[in-house]
Protein backbone atom coordinates (compact mmCIF):
# COMPACT_ATOMS: atom_id res chain seq x y z
CA UNK A 1 0.00 0.00 0.00
CA UNK A 2 1.20 3.22 -0.92
CA UNK A 3 1.84 5.69 1.64
CA UNK A 4 0.54 9.47 1.54
CA UNK A 5 3.07 12.08 2.27
CA UNK A 6 2.64 14.51 4.61
CA UNK A 7 1.90 17.00 2.55
CA UNK A 8 -1.44 14.88 0.89
CA UNK A 9 -2.39 14.88 4.39
CA UNK A 10 -2.34 18.11 5.37
CA UNK A 11 -4.07 19.49 2.24
CA UNK A 12 -6.62 16.34 2.40
CA UNK A 13 -7.27 17.92 5.85
CA UNK A 14 -7.53 21.19 4.97
CA UNK A 15 -9.22 21.41 2.28
CA UNK A 16 -11.89 19.20 4.26
CA UNK A 17 -11.97 21.56 6.95
CA UNK A 18 -12.45 24.68 4.19
CA UNK A 19 -15.36 22.72 2.45
CA UNK A 20 -16.85 21.97 5.63
CA UNK A 21 -16.71 25.76 7.30
CA UNK A 22 -17.78 26.67 3.58
CA UNK A 23 -20.45 24.73 4.08
CA UNK A 24 -21.83 25.99 6.88
CA UNK A 25 -21.21 29.34 6.68
CA UNK A 26 -22.67 28.94 3.27
CA UNK A 27 -25.66 27.64 4.58
CA UNK A 28 -25.83 30.33 7.69
CA UNK A 29 -25.29 33.10 5.04
CA UNK A 30 -27.51 31.77 2.74
CA UNK A 31 -30.29 31.58 4.96
CA UNK A 32 -29.16 34.59 6.98
CA UNK A 33 -29.12 36.94 3.21
CA UNK A 34 -32.67 35.30 2.52
CA UNK A 35 -34.31 36.49 5.59
CA UNK A 36 -32.78 39.80 5.42
CA UNK A 37 -33.44 39.99 1.55
CA UNK A 38 -36.99 38.41 2.47
CA UNK A 39 -37.68 41.18 4.60
CA UNK A 40 -36.16 44.20 2.79
CA UNK A 41 -38.14 43.36 -0.17
CA UNK A 42 -41.37 43.06 2.23
CA UNK A 43 -40.05 46.61 3.47
CA UNK A 44 -40.21 48.17 0.27
CA UNK A 45 -43.46 46.64 -0.61
CA UNK A 46 -44.84 47.89 2.08
CA UNK A 47 -43.30 51.67 1.48
CA UNK A 48 -44.66 51.06 -1.67
CA UNK A 49 -47.83 50.51 0.10
CA UNK A 50 -47.71 53.40 1.90
CA UNK A 51 -46.52 56.01 -0.29
CA UNK A 52 -49.66 55.21 -2.17
CA UNK A 53 -51.85 55.34 0.51
CA UNK A 54 -50.74 58.83 1.10
CA UNK A 55 -51.66 59.46 -2.30
CA UNK A 56 -54.87 58.32 -2.24
CA UNK A 57 -55.18 60.00 0.92
CA UNK A 58 -53.90 63.01 -0.85
CA UNK A 59 -56.77 62.64 -2.96
CA UNK A 60 -59.74 62.04 -0.31
CA UNK A 61 -58.53 65.33 1.12
CA UNK A 62 -58.34 67.57 -2.27
CA UNK A 63 -62.25 65.93 -2.80
CA UNK A 64 -63.10 67.17 0.23
CA UNK A 65 -61.56 70.06 0.53
CA UNK A 66 -63.18 71.01 -2.91
CA UNK A 67 -66.61 70.09 -1.60
CA UNK A 68 -66.07 72.21 1.52
CA UNK A 69 -65.40 75.53 -0.78
CA UNK A 70 -68.47 74.81 -2.56
CA UNK A 71 -70.33 74.83 0.50
CA UNK A 72 -68.83 77.82 1.70
CA UNK A 73 -69.38 79.63 -1.74
CA UNK A 74 -71.66 82.76 -1.19
CA UNK A 75 -73.15 81.27 -4.46
CA UNK A 76 -74.00 78.20 -3.13
CA UNK A 77 -75.50 79.72 0.32
CA UNK A 78 -77.49 81.72 -1.90
CA UNK A 79 -79.68 78.88 -2.48
CA UNK A 80 -81.20 78.76 0.97
CA UNK A 81 -84.45 80.53 0.42
CA UNK A 82 -84.83 81.02 -3.20
CA UNK A 83 -87.87 78.90 -2.82
CA UNK A 84 -89.88 82.51 -2.35
CA UNK A 85 -88.50 83.34 -5.41
CA UNK A 86 -90.81 83.85 -8.78
CA UNK A 87 -89.45 81.45 -11.41
CA UNK A 88 -87.86 83.80 -13.55
CA UNK A 89 -84.70 84.95 -10.37
CA UNK A 90 -84.85 81.15 -9.58
CA UNK A 91 -83.70 80.34 -13.03
CA UNK A 92 -81.08 83.42 -13.69
CA UNK A 93 -79.70 82.06 -9.91
CA UNK A 94 -79.63 78.44 -11.29
CA UNK A 95 -77.24 79.53 -14.43
CA UNK A 96 -75.35 81.34 -12.08
CA UNK A 97 -75.06 78.38 -9.54
CA UNK A 98 -74.24 75.43 -12.45
CA UNK A 99 -71.91 78.18 -13.93
CA UNK A 100 -69.82 78.33 -10.44
CA UNK A 101 -70.06 74.81 -10.26
CA UNK A 102 -67.98 74.18 -13.63
CA UNK A 103 -65.71 77.44 -12.13
CA UNK A 104 -65.04 74.39 -9.03
CA UNK A 105 -64.73 71.60 -11.32
CA UNK A 106 -62.29 72.63 -13.36
CA UNK A 107 -60.00 73.69 -10.92
CA UNK A 108 -59.68 69.98 -10.27
CA UNK A 109 -58.87 67.93 -13.29
CA UNK A 110 -60.22 65.22 -12.32
CA UNK A 111 -63.42 66.12 -11.06
CA UNK A 112 -66.14 64.73 -13.47
CA UNK A 113 -69.19 66.87 -12.11
CA UNK A 114 -70.08 68.61 -8.91
CA UNK A 115 -73.72 68.57 -8.47
CA UNK A 116 -75.91 70.20 -5.71
CA UNK A 117 -79.30 68.57 -4.38
CA UNK A 118 -81.80 70.49 -3.10
CA UNK A 119 -85.36 71.97 -2.68
CA UNK A 120 -86.47 69.04 -5.11
CA UNK A 121 -83.95 70.28 -8.01
CA UNK A 122 -80.15 68.71 -8.88
CA UNK A 123 -78.11 72.13 -9.79
CA UNK A 124 -75.45 70.75 -12.06
CA UNK A 125 -73.60 71.74 -15.28
CA UNK A 126 -73.02 68.05 -16.88
CA UNK A 127 -76.21 66.21 -15.73
CA UNK A 128 -80.09 66.16 -17.19
CA UNK A 129 -82.79 65.48 -14.81
CA UNK A 130 -80.83 62.90 -13.27
CA UNK A 131 -82.90 61.28 -10.20
CA UNK A 132 -80.09 61.05 -7.84
CA UNK A 133 -83.04 59.65 -5.33
CA UNK A 134 -83.04 56.30 -7.13
CA UNK A 135 -79.56 56.19 -7.43
CA UNK A 136 -78.61 53.06 -5.82
CA UNK A 137 -74.80 54.51 -4.63
CA UNK A 138 -77.05 57.82 -3.67
CA UNK A 139 -79.45 55.21 -1.87
CA UNK A 140 -76.68 53.22 0.15
CA UNK A 141 -75.21 56.36 1.30
CA UNK A 142 -78.09 57.27 2.80
CA UNK A 143 -78.80 54.00 4.50
CA UNK A 144 -75.76 54.62 6.38
CA UNK A 145 -76.70 57.58 7.95
CA UNK A 146 -73.60 59.87 6.74
CA UNK A 147 -73.80 63.06 6.14
CA UNK A 148 -70.41 63.28 4.50
CA UNK A 149 -68.02 61.12 2.99
CA UNK A 150 -67.69 58.83 0.00
CA UNK A 151 -70.36 56.75 -1.71
CA UNK A 152 -70.02 53.52 -3.43
CA UNK A 153 -69.05 54.03 -6.70
CA UNK A 154 -71.16 54.78 -9.66
CA UNK A 155 -71.09 56.50 -13.23
CA UNK A 156 -72.33 59.48 -15.19
CA UNK A 157 -73.10 59.70 -18.74
CA UNK A 158 -71.41 63.23 -20.12
CA UNK A 159 -73.01 64.81 -22.29
CA UNK A 160 -70.92 66.38 -24.44
CA UNK A 161 -68.64 63.50 -24.82
CA UNK A 162 -71.25 61.57 -25.11
CA UNK A 163 -70.02 58.45 -22.32
CA UNK A 164 -70.51 56.91 -19.53
CA UNK A 165 -67.70 57.69 -17.54
CA UNK A 166 -67.09 56.06 -14.06
CA UNK A 167 -66.92 58.17 -10.86
CA UNK A 168 -66.00 58.28 -6.73
CA UNK A 169 -68.83 60.72 -5.79
CA UNK A 170 -67.86 62.15 -2.25
CA UNK A 171 -71.10 63.43 -0.51
CA UNK A 172 -71.13 66.81 1.67
CA UNK A 173 -74.36 67.64 3.35
CA UNK A 174 -74.67 71.06 3.48
CA UNK A 175 -76.78 73.81 6.05
CA UNK A 176 -77.50 77.42 5.89
CA UNK A 177 -75.02 79.45 7.70
CA UNK A 178 -77.12 82.05 8.70
CA UNK A 179 -79.50 79.34 10.32
CA UNK A 180 -82.65 80.93 8.38
CA UNK A 181 -83.32 77.45 6.68
CA UNK A 182 -83.28 74.23 8.44
CA UNK A 183 -83.55 72.03 4.99
CA UNK A 184 -79.82 70.75 4.01
CA UNK A 185 -78.70 70.34 0.67
CA UNK A 186 -76.21 67.38 -0.63
CA UNK A 187 -73.15 68.86 -2.39
CA UNK A 188 -71.66 65.66 -4.59
CA UNK A 189 -68.08 65.69 -5.93
CA UNK A 190 -67.74 63.11 -8.80
CA UNK A 191 -64.04 62.37 -9.58
CA UNK A 192 -62.90 59.97 -12.20
CA UNK A 193 -62.48 56.12 -11.13
CA UNK A 194 -59.70 55.35 -12.99
CA UNK A 195 -57.21 57.36 -11.21
CA UNK A 196 -56.93 55.14 -8.62
CA UNK A 197 -56.70 52.17 -11.01
CA UNK A 198 -53.35 54.61 -13.06
CA UNK A 199 -52.00 54.73 -9.43
CA UNK A 200 -51.45 51.26 -8.72
CA UNK A 201 -49.52 50.00 -11.38
CA UNK A 202 -46.35 48.23 -9.96
CA UNK A 203 -43.67 46.08 -11.90
CA UNK A 204 -41.49 44.88 -9.57
CA UNK A 205 -43.01 41.56 -10.12
CA UNK A 206 -43.43 40.60 -6.51
CA UNK A 207 -46.91 41.71 -5.99
CA UNK A 208 -49.22 39.36 -7.19
CA UNK A 209 -52.43 41.47 -6.39
CA UNK A 210 -52.94 45.44 -5.56
CA UNK A 211 -56.58 46.42 -4.52
CA UNK A 212 -58.34 49.11 -3.21
CA UNK A 213 -61.11 48.75 -1.38
CA UNK A 214 -63.53 51.57 0.17
CA UNK A 215 -65.73 51.30 3.77
CA UNK A 216 -68.70 49.62 1.68
CA UNK A 217 -66.33 46.80 0.24
CA UNK A 218 -66.74 48.16 -2.80
CA UNK A 219 -63.46 47.27 -5.40
CA UNK A 220 -62.05 50.76 -6.19
CA UNK A 221 -59.32 49.23 -7.81
CA UNK A 222 -57.46 45.75 -8.82
CA UNK A 223 -54.19 44.90 -10.03
CA UNK A 224 -53.86 40.70 -10.11
CA UNK A 225 -56.00 38.37 -8.46
CA UNK A 226 -55.65 38.14 -4.40
CA UNK A 227 -56.23 34.99 -3.03
CA UNK A 228 -57.82 36.67 -0.23
CA UNK A 229 -61.73 37.91 -0.03
CA UNK A 230 -62.73 41.61 1.50
CA UNK A 231 -64.21 39.81 4.28
CA UNK A 232 -61.18 37.78 4.99
CA UNK A 233 -58.88 40.33 5.68
CA UNK A 234 -56.83 40.97 8.88
CA UNK A 235 -58.53 42.87 11.25
CA UNK A 236 -56.53 46.48 11.58
CA UNK A 237 -54.32 48.20 14.38
CA UNK A 238 -55.95 51.18 16.17
CA UNK A 239 -53.03 53.44 14.77
CA UNK A 240 -53.78 52.29 10.56
CA UNK A 241 -50.47 50.76 10.61
CA UNK A 242 -49.96 48.28 7.83
CA UNK A 243 -50.59 45.08 8.88
CA UNK A 244 -48.17 42.10 7.56
CA UNK A 245 -49.75 38.68 7.60
CA UNK A 246 -48.46 35.28 6.27
CA UNK A 247 -50.92 33.42 4.35
CA UNK A 248 -51.57 29.58 4.39
CA UNK A 249 -50.14 29.62 0.69
CA UNK A 250 -46.84 31.43 1.86
CA UNK A 251 -47.85 34.50 0.25
CA UNK A 252 -47.63 38.15 2.63
CA UNK A 253 -50.67 40.05 2.91
CA UNK A 254 -50.04 43.67 3.56
CA UNK A 255 -53.54 45.87 4.87
CA UNK A 256 -53.00 49.34 5.23
CA UNK A 257 -56.28 51.18 6.63
CA UNK A 258 -54.98 54.81 7.56
CA UNK A 259 -57.09 56.63 5.17
CA UNK A 260 -60.67 58.18 5.41
CA UNK A 261 -64.02 56.42 5.35
CA UNK A 262 -62.12 53.11 6.59
CA UNK A 263 -60.42 51.91 2.94
CA UNK A 264 -58.42 49.83 2.74
CA UNK A 265 -55.09 49.20 0.77
CA UNK A 266 -54.36 45.27 -0.11
CA UNK A 267 -51.08 44.09 -1.43
CA UNK A 268 -50.58 40.13 -1.75
CA UNK A 269 -46.77 39.27 -2.33
CA UNK A 270 -45.98 36.11 -4.04
CA UNK A 271 -43.51 34.23 -2.44
CA UNK A 272 -42.24 32.17 -5.26
CA UNK A 273 -41.35 35.61 -7.10
CA UNK A 274 -39.84 36.72 -4.16
CA UNK A 275 -37.87 33.05 -3.95
CA UNK A 276 -37.03 33.52 -7.42
CA UNK A 277 -35.95 37.15 -7.05
CA UNK A 278 -34.00 36.63 -3.94
CA UNK A 279 -32.53 33.70 -5.38
CA UNK A 280 -31.17 35.72 -8.88
CA UNK A 281 -29.66 37.84 -5.87
CA UNK A 282 -27.87 35.20 -4.12
CA UNK A 283 -26.48 34.02 -6.60
CA UNK A 284 -23.53 35.44 -6.12
CA UNK A 285 -23.13 34.27 -2.93
CA UNK A 286 -21.49 30.55 -3.98
CA UNK A 287 -19.42 32.40 -6.89
CA UNK A 288 -18.04 34.79 -4.29
CA UNK A 289 -17.49 31.78 -2.09
CA UNK A 290 -16.17 29.48 -5.00
CA UNK A 291 -13.64 32.26 -5.96
CA UNK A 292 -12.74 33.23 -2.36
CA UNK A 293 -12.10 29.15 -1.15
CA UNK A 294 -9.97 28.59 -4.99
CA UNK A 295 -7.79 31.88 -3.91
CA UNK A 296 -7.68 30.22 -0.11
CA UNK A 297 -6.41 26.71 -1.43
CA UNK A 298 -4.17 28.66 -3.76
CA UNK A 299 -2.01 30.53 -1.05
CA UNK A 300 -2.81 27.53 1.49
CA UNK A 301 -1.00 25.39 -0.87
CA UNK A 302 1.76 27.67 -0.88
CA UNK A 303 2.04 28.14 2.49
CA UNK A 304 1.86 23.71 3.30
CA UNK A 305 4.61 23.61 0.40
CA UNK A 306 6.61 25.70 1.98
CA UNK A 307 6.67 24.29 4.91
CA UNK A 308 6.18 20.25 3.96
CA UNK A 309 9.86 21.12 1.52
CA UNK A 310 12.29 21.11 4.47
CA UNK A 311 10.57 18.06 5.71
CA UNK A 312 10.85 16.54 2.22
CA UNK A 313 14.58 17.42 2.50
CA UNK A 314 14.89 15.51 6.55
CA UNK A 315 12.93 12.62 4.54
CA UNK A 316 15.25 12.35 1.66
CA UNK A 317 18.79 13.00 3.88
CA UNK A 318 17.20 10.40 6.78
CA UNK A 319 17.06 7.52 3.85
CA UNK A 320 20.48 8.17 2.45
CA UNK A 321 21.82 8.57 5.72
CA UNK A 322 20.28 5.09 6.29
CA UNK A 323 21.46 3.73 3.36
CA UNK A 324 24.88 4.30 4.78
CA UNK A 325 25.90 7.19 2.98
CA UNK A 326 26.90 9.39 6.03
CA UNK A 327 28.43 12.24 4.28
CA UNK A 328 24.55 13.44 3.30
CA UNK A 329 23.96 17.13 5.07
CA UNK A 330 20.72 18.87 4.55
CA UNK A 331 20.76 22.42 4.75
CA UNK A 332 17.61 24.16 6.18
CA UNK A 333 16.53 27.70 6.54
CA UNK A 334 13.59 27.66 8.49
CA UNK A 335 14.34 29.49 11.59
CA UNK A 336 11.99 27.26 13.40
CA UNK A 337 11.61 23.84 14.76
CA UNK A 338 12.27 22.02 11.99
CA UNK A 339 15.91 23.57 11.50
CA UNK A 340 16.54 22.57 14.89
CA UNK A 341 15.58 19.04 13.63
CA UNK A 342 17.99 19.28 10.33
CA UNK A 343 20.56 20.44 12.67
CA UNK A 344 20.29 17.29 14.76
CA UNK A 345 19.93 15.40 11.73
CA UNK A 346 23.52 17.04 10.88
CA UNK A 347 24.59 16.82 13.99
CA UNK A 348 23.69 13.16 14.58
CA UNK A 349 25.66 12.37 11.09
CA UNK A 350 29.02 13.89 11.97
CA UNK A 351 28.65 11.84 15.43
CA UNK A 352 27.62 8.68 13.48
CA UNK A 353 30.29 9.32 11.07
CA UNK A 354 32.92 9.98 13.87
CA UNK A 355 31.96 6.61 15.85
CA UNK A 356 32.13 4.72 13.16
CA UNK A 357 35.48 5.87 12.32
CA UNK A 358 36.61 5.59 15.95
CA UNK A 359 35.33 2.00 16.19
CA UNK A 360 37.26 0.99 12.88
CA UNK A 361 40.55 2.46 14.52
CA UNK A 362 39.06 0.93 17.83
CA UNK A 363 39.46 -2.57 16.08
CA UNK A 364 42.47 -1.85 14.04
CA UNK A 365 44.12 -1.42 17.87
CA UNK A 366 42.41 -4.51 19.19
CA UNK A 367 43.72 -6.33 15.80
CA UNK A 368 47.05 -5.27 16.66
CA UNK A 369 46.92 -5.70 20.55
CA UNK A 370 45.94 -9.12 20.14
CA UNK A 371 48.57 -9.72 17.76
CA UNK A 372 51.15 -8.59 20.53
CA UNK A 373 49.57 -10.94 22.73
CA UNK A 374 49.80 -13.77 20.68
CA UNK A 375 53.27 -12.91 19.56
CA UNK A 376 53.92 -13.26 23.37
CA UNK A 377 52.89 -16.34 23.35
CA UNK A 378 55.10 -17.90 20.86
CA UNK A 379 55.09 -21.72 22.44
CA UNK A 380 55.58 -20.14 25.64
CA UNK A 381 55.66 -23.97 27.27
CA UNK A 382 58.33 -25.63 25.31
CA UNK A 383 60.55 -22.37 26.03
CA UNK A 384 59.77 -22.62 29.46
CA UNK A 385 60.75 -26.20 29.40
CA UNK A 386 63.73 -25.68 27.55
CA UNK A 387 65.10 -23.11 30.02
CA UNK A 388 63.96 -25.72 33.40
CA UNK A 389 66.61 -28.02 31.30
CA UNK A 390 68.95 -25.74 30.96
CA UNK A 391 69.23 -23.96 34.70
CA UNK A 392 69.39 -27.37 35.96
CA UNK A 393 72.34 -28.16 33.84
CA UNK A 394 73.62 -24.71 34.69
CA UNK A 395 73.55 -25.66 38.53
CA UNK A 396 74.98 -29.07 37.88
CA UNK A 397 77.65 -28.04 36.20
CA UNK A 398 78.00 -25.00 38.96
CA UNK A 399 77.35 -21.85 36.48
CA UNK A 400 75.68 -19.19 38.58
CA UNK A 401 75.13 -17.08 35.96
CA UNK A 402 73.63 -19.36 33.71
CA UNK A 403 71.31 -20.42 36.14
CA UNK A 404 70.33 -16.71 36.95
CA UNK A 405 69.60 -15.60 33.59
CA UNK A 406 67.63 -18.58 32.99
CA UNK A 407 65.61 -18.57 36.51
CA UNK A 408 65.04 -14.23 35.50
CA UNK A 409 63.67 -15.88 31.82
CA UNK A 410 61.59 -18.57 33.30
CA UNK A 411 59.96 -16.06 35.47
CA UNK A 412 59.16 -14.05 32.94
CA UNK A 413 57.74 -16.61 30.84
CA UNK A 414 55.96 -17.63 33.90
CA UNK A 415 53.64 -14.23 33.70
CA UNK A 416 53.49 -14.57 30.24
CA UNK A 417 51.89 -17.78 30.88
CA UNK A 418 49.39 -16.17 33.57
CA UNK A 419 48.23 -13.93 30.65
CA UNK A 420 47.67 -16.25 28.47
CA UNK A 421 44.73 -17.73 30.67
CA UNK A 422 42.56 -14.55 30.54
CA UNK A 423 43.99 -12.94 33.31
CA UNK A 424 44.58 -10.04 32.52
CA UNK A 425 45.33 -8.35 35.40
CA UNK A 426 47.97 -8.46 38.08
CA UNK A 427 49.03 -6.49 40.95
CA UNK A 428 51.62 -3.48 40.91
CA UNK A 429 54.09 -5.76 43.28
CA UNK A 430 54.08 -8.32 40.72
CA UNK A 431 54.48 -6.15 37.85
CA UNK A 432 57.64 -4.79 40.12
CA UNK A 433 58.91 -8.61 39.85
CA UNK A 434 58.69 -8.46 36.11
CA UNK A 435 60.22 -5.41 35.33
CA UNK A 436 63.21 -6.88 37.96
CA UNK A 437 63.39 -9.86 35.87
CA UNK A 438 63.64 -8.13 32.81
CA UNK A 439 66.20 -5.74 34.04
CA UNK A 440 68.35 -8.85 35.19
CA UNK A 441 68.41 -10.13 31.90
CA UNK A 442 69.15 -7.08 29.78
CA UNK A 443 72.40 -6.30 32.84
CA UNK A 444 73.76 -10.11 31.36
CA UNK A 445 73.85 -7.53 27.72
CA UNK A 446 74.65 -4.51 29.08
CA UNK A 447 76.05 -4.87 32.37
CA UNK A 448 76.38 -1.79 34.21
CA UNK A 449 74.69 0.43 31.73
CA UNK A 450 71.55 0.86 33.93
CA UNK A 451 69.89 0.65 37.57
CA UNK A 452 66.19 0.62 38.52
CA UNK A 453 65.36 1.90 41.18
CA UNK A 454 61.34 2.31 42.87
CA UNK A 455 59.82 4.80 44.95
CA UNK A 456 56.43 3.11 45.47
CA UNK A 457 54.52 3.81 48.79
CA UNK A 458 53.12 0.18 50.47
CA UNK A 459 49.40 0.18 50.16
CA UNK A 460 49.59 0.53 46.71
CA UNK A 461 51.58 -2.05 45.70
CA UNK A 462 48.14 -4.13 46.06
CA UNK A 463 46.67 -2.13 43.45
CA UNK A 464 45.42 -3.96 40.51
CA UNK A 465 47.11 -3.04 37.00
CA UNK A 466 46.62 -4.68 33.66
CA UNK A 467 48.98 -7.45 32.78
CA UNK A 468 52.46 -5.99 30.92
CA UNK A 469 51.89 -2.66 32.04
CA UNK A 470 55.29 -1.89 32.96
CA UNK A 471 57.64 -3.93 30.79
CA UNK A 472 57.30 -2.22 27.32
CA UNK A 473 57.39 1.29 29.17
CA UNK A 474 60.82 0.04 30.73
CA UNK A 475 62.18 -1.55 27.69
CA UNK A 476 61.43 1.61 25.97
CA UNK A 477 63.70 3.90 28.36
CA UNK A 478 66.45 1.42 28.24
CA UNK A 479 66.56 0.82 24.26
CA UNK A 480 65.22 4.70 23.17
CA UNK A 481 67.26 6.06 26.10
CA UNK A 482 69.83 5.14 28.22
CA UNK A 483 71.67 2.57 25.81
CA UNK A 484 71.93 5.38 23.20
CA UNK A 485 73.49 7.75 25.83
CA UNK A 486 77.11 7.95 26.46
CA UNK A 487 77.75 6.61 30.13
CA UNK A 488 75.88 4.87 32.66
CA UNK A 489 72.11 5.48 32.93
CA UNK A 490 68.97 4.87 35.71
CA UNK A 491 65.43 4.33 35.41
CA UNK A 492 62.91 5.68 38.45
CA UNK A 493 60.19 4.26 38.72
CA UNK A 494 57.10 5.87 41.02
CA UNK A 495 53.64 5.42 42.45
CA UNK A 496 51.28 8.10 43.85
CA UNK A 497 47.59 8.35 44.39
CA UNK A 498 45.58 11.49 42.81
CA UNK A 499 42.61 12.58 43.28
CA UNK A 500 41.13 8.95 43.33
CA UNK A 501 43.55 7.75 40.52
CA UNK A 502 46.33 5.58 40.55
CA UNK A 503 49.55 7.51 38.62
CA UNK A 504 52.50 5.69 37.80
CA UNK A 505 55.68 7.96 36.56
CA UNK A 506 58.27 6.14 34.49
CA UNK A 507 61.10 8.66 34.20
CA UNK A 508 65.03 7.67 32.76
CA UNK A 509 67.77 10.08 32.32
CA UNK A 510 68.68 9.24 29.08
CA UNK A 511 69.58 11.13 25.52
CA UNK A 512 65.87 12.61 25.52
CA UNK A 513 63.83 13.09 22.46
CA UNK A 514 62.32 15.80 20.03
CA UNK A 515 58.53 16.03 19.42
CA UNK A 516 59.27 14.33 16.06
CA UNK A 517 60.17 11.31 17.84
CA UNK A 518 57.54 11.82 20.30
CA UNK A 519 54.75 11.11 18.27
CA UNK A 520 56.53 8.08 16.88
CA UNK A 521 56.91 6.19 19.99
CA UNK A 522 53.15 7.51 20.74
CA UNK A 523 51.91 6.23 17.04
CA UNK A 524 54.19 3.01 17.91
CA UNK A 525 56.58 3.67 14.60
CA UNK A 526 59.86 2.32 13.77
CA UNK A 527 58.84 -0.39 16.33
CA UNK A 528 59.15 -2.98 14.27
CA UNK A 529 62.90 -4.11 13.15
CA UNK A 530 63.03 -6.96 10.75
CA UNK A 531 61.24 -10.21 11.56
CA UNK A 532 60.73 -9.02 15.07
CA UNK A 533 58.14 -6.90 16.81
CA UNK A 534 58.08 -5.30 19.93
CA UNK A 535 55.39 -3.99 21.81
CA UNK A 536 54.89 -0.55 22.26
CA UNK A 537 54.55 2.48 24.62
CA UNK A 538 51.16 3.20 22.09
CA UNK A 539 49.65 -0.42 22.53
CA UNK A 540 49.64 0.11 26.46
CA UNK A 541 48.04 3.07 25.95
CA UNK A 542 45.71 2.00 23.87
CA UNK A 543 44.87 -1.20 26.27
CA UNK A 544 44.84 1.25 29.40
CA UNK A 545 41.77 3.56 27.24
CA UNK A 546 40.22 -0.02 26.02
CA UNK A 547 40.13 -1.46 29.58
CA UNK A 548 38.93 2.02 31.30
CA UNK A 549 37.98 4.45 28.88
CA UNK A 550 39.35 7.85 26.71
CA UNK A 551 39.87 9.35 30.60
CA UNK A 552 42.84 7.17 31.03
CA UNK A 553 45.49 6.85 29.40
CA UNK A 554 49.53 8.01 29.62
CA UNK A 555 51.62 10.92 28.66
CA UNK A 556 54.69 11.66 27.42
CA UNK A 557 57.50 14.43 28.79
CA UNK A 558 60.85 14.27 27.24
CA UNK A 559 63.72 17.14 26.82
CA UNK A 560 66.84 16.50 24.05
CA UNK A 561 69.83 15.35 26.11
CA UNK A 562 68.11 15.37 30.10
CA UNK A 563 65.74 12.75 29.67
CA UNK A 564 61.99 11.15 29.73
CA UNK A 565 59.31 10.96 31.53
CA UNK A 566 56.58 8.39 31.10
CA UNK A 567 53.17 9.19 33.40
CA UNK A 568 50.50 6.15 33.40
CA UNK A 569 46.76 7.00 35.02
CA UNK A 570 44.51 3.89 35.70
CA UNK A 571 41.56 4.03 38.17
CA UNK A 572 42.97 3.68 41.70
CA UNK A 573 41.12 -0.40 41.91
CA UNK A 574 43.13 -3.09 44.45
CA UNK A 575 42.75 -6.68 44.24
CA UNK A 576 39.67 -8.85 46.01
CA UNK A 577 41.44 -9.88 48.70
CA UNK A 578 42.19 -6.26 49.19
CA UNK A 579 38.47 -5.13 49.12
CA UNK A 580 36.95 -7.58 51.24
CA UNK A 581 39.53 -6.81 54.21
Amino acid sequence: MKRKGIKSKILNHILSLILLSFLVIGAVCFYSAHIILKEQAVSGEKQKLEQYVQHVGYIQETTENLARLVALDKTVQGLFGKNTEDSFSRLRYKDDLERKLTEYMLSQIDCVCISILGDGMCYSKERTSYDFENAVWYQKFKESGSRTGFAPPGNIAVIKARYKVDVLPYILTCYDATGKSSEPVDIVVEIRKEQFAQETTIDDGLVQAFLLYDGYGNLLSEKGKSTVAYKELPELKENGNTVVTKLDNGNILLVNGSMKGEWRCVAEISVQSMNKKIGDSLKFIPICMGITGLLLLIILYQDVDRITRPLHKLSAASKCIGEGNLDTRVEINTTDEIQELGDTINTMAENLQRYIKKSIAYEKDMVNMEIDRLMLQINPHFIYNTLSTISYMAEEEGNDRIARFSNAFIALLQDTLRADTDNYFTTLQQEIKNVDNYVTLQKFKYEDKVEVFYEIPHELLECRVPNILLQPIVENALFHGIVPKTGPGMIIILAYHDKGRLCICVQDNGVGMGEENLQAVLQDKKLTTGTQRKIGVGNVRNRIQYIYGEEYGLEIKSILDVGTSVILRLPCEYEEKKENM
